[in-house]
């Protein structure tokens, strides 16, 4: 048995909005000069979310980066896709279960000590902390 349709387009939309976040920034680098090779986008764009937030995040990159803007906007991307790698990750590695006689994803990963139902409310609080993340990086943009 399938989970509800409704709980499957919510699935479908956090993916969407995960690929957003990860868009809004990788598609302005080609128009921020100034950028150190390891931000060339065709280097980038094959990256899972979480390998991008320690890009963006390296001391080693961001001091290649001239513009004190400029390296702000990266390392606060760094920051929001680090905690969006973390519930992407808790998505797309949770399998189905029953759950009070409902299909949904369960996240069950022992060794990282994660066990929890990505319910309604979980979704609801993922979306909203990727809602919040593309509004500050839109408030930030340098390009």
């Amino acid at each position: 048995m399938l989970a509800e349709d409704d709980y499957l387009i919510r699935i479908g939309r956090y993916s969407y909005l995960v690929t957003y976040l990860e868009w809004q920034v990788l598609g302005d680098l080609p128009r921020v000069p100034g950028l150190p090779a390891e931000l060339d986008l065709r280097k980038l764009v094959g990256m899972t979310t979480g390998r991008l937030a320690r890009t963006f995040q390296s001391e080693a990159v961001l001091n290649q980066v001239p513009d004190t803007s400029t390296r702000e906007w990266l390392r606060r991307s760094g920051e929001l896709l680090a905690i969006t790698a973390r519930d992407r990750n808790a998505v797309l590695h949770a399998r189905p279960g029953t759950l009070g006689g409902k299909q949904m994803l369960y996240r069950w990963h022992p060794d990282g000590n994660e066990t929890f139902a990505v319910d309604d409310a979980w979704l609801e609080a993922a979306e909203q902390r990727l809602r919040d993340a593309i509004g500050e990086l839109s408030g930030m943009r340098v390009a």
